[in-house]
């Protein structure tokens, strides 16, 4: 989306407007495009700070910072859910609690992940058996 267009759709969501897309092929190719342009603004800075990393320890701020946009994100579908099964929209609704409960499961293992960044305790040879 670019600037003007994502102005525009502030500017309506601002004044409780919202526009969607009328056929599966005009919704296909904005989620295309949606993709396309985050992989080109953002994968190369993704890349770079990843580059930068030098140890395990260096990577619990992304994942935690992560984690809590998958929760925010996790909480979000739980609401749309909600709505969704008060508005009689059982498809969608189905829809959305499976994409919530991955949401969920994507916290948990990214909480997983950051732990992995913790080095495992020395255990002495004696008492590894």
């Amino acid at each position: 989306m670019n600037v003007p267009t994502k102005l525009t759709a502030l500017a309506a969501r601002l004044m409780g407007k919202t526009w969607a897309h009328e056929s599966t092929e005009q919704l296909a190719a904005a989620l295309d495009k949606q993709i396309e342009e985050l992989t080109e603004e953002r994968m190369p800075e993704h890349l770079a700070g990843a580059a930068s990393l030098s140890s395990a320890a260096a990577y619990q701020p992304g994942l935690i910072d992560l984690r809590g946009d998958a929760y925010d994100m996790a909480v979000y579908l739980d609401a749309l859910t909600t709505t969704a099964v008060a508005l009689g929209d059982a498809d969608l609704a189905d829809a959305l609690v499976e994409a919530g409960e991955f949401a969920h499961e994507l916290v948990a293992r990214l909480a997983a992940a950051a732990h992995a960044t913790i080095p495992a305790p020395a255990v002495p040879v004696a008492n590894a058996a």
